[in-house]
């Protein structure tokens, strides 16, 4: 039996009757990292919260720089115990490793369950304000400055006809460039930035790009972030549909990804549009 089991995000009073019950039951503890699952242990041994002898209990690491080796690795009888996955923090598989594990069980027919709880993700997005519209997860953005810009102009300008939002994970060391790339692309643009959820020190942060990056400069970035671009009203977003001709040649992304941004702007494909950018950008 495999069970993938959430973790408290921050508060570890979130964990719930079902988890510990299950964590209590567990002979193998697959994780993320073993520091961390075992230092979740201790803890919820410590506030009477857990009981259990965590010497009895086999912890594994179980990754995205073992996992291939480790599934083809397994023996047939693995699954006769009961086997239970930890990531980190929050669900298994969002953002976080999980998803072969659990495609080795259905692929093996293996008996296997995912218990409910935290995600950073939900819990940003019920405390955004905003209505319950169509939202993108994308995970993480870009690490590189260009491909970044660029992901952020697709995404606020998909070609649907109903108001959505946006939702992703930042890292504090890149949380400050992230920002001010939007806030540079689409400074009005409605920005919910959390920090921290559900830990003593969260925080969340609403307006627009640029107010929200002038908060930011001066503050301290440790912990981790979830950012929400709020494209639901077009009037928020003015800068992503106004940028003129000379402003899209400007921008420091790549030529395909521009050429699609002028296609929408001209009668011209895209094909022709990439073309006039390398030959003559001012022949589009």
């Amino acid at each position: 039996m495999l069970t993938l089991v959430p973790t408290p995000i921050g508060n570890v009073e979130d964990i719930t009757l079902r988890a510990l019950r299950v964590l209590k039951e567990a002979q193998i503890i697959l994780c993320e990292d073993t520091r961390v699952s075992k230092k979740l242990f201790s803890i919820l041994v410590s506030r009477g919260l857990l009981e259990c002898d965590t010497e009895q209990k086999t912890f594994l690491p179980f990754h995205s720089h073992n996992q291939d080796s480790f599934l083809e690795s397994l023996e047939s009888d693995f699954f006769t115990r009961n086997v239970v996955y930890l990531s980190d923090a929050g669900m298994p598989c969002i953002s976080d490793p999980g998803a072969k594990l659990v495609e080795f069980a259905i692929k093996n027919h293996i008996i296997f369950d995912v218990l409910p709880g935290a995600c950073a993700l939900n819990v940003a997005f019920s405390g955004s304000g905003i209505e319950s519209t169509p939202f993108f997860f994308i995970g993480f953005l870009p690490h590189k400055v260009q491909e970044r810009k660029a992901k952020i102009l697709q995404l606020v300008n998909l070609p649907l006809h109903s108001p959505y939002s946006v939702i992703c994970y930042e890292s504090p060391h890149r949380i400050l460039e992230t920002i001010g790339d939007i806030a540079l692309l689409l400074p009005h643009l409605r920005l919910v930035v959390s920090k921290e959820l559900t830990k003593l020190h969260q925080k969340r942060y609403f307006g627009t790009a640029e107010e929200i990056y002038l908060i930011l400069k001066d503050a301290n970035l440790s912990g981790e972030w979830v950012v929400i671009l709020d494209c639901n009203n077009p009037e928020s977003i003015p800068e992503a549909h106004s940028l003129n001709y000379q402003e899209i040649l400007m921008l420091d992304i790549p030529p395909k990804i521009k050429a699609k941004i002028l296609s929408k702007m001209t009668s011209k494909s895209v094909k022709e549009c990439y073309e006039a950018l390398i030959i003559d950008p001012q022949e589009i």
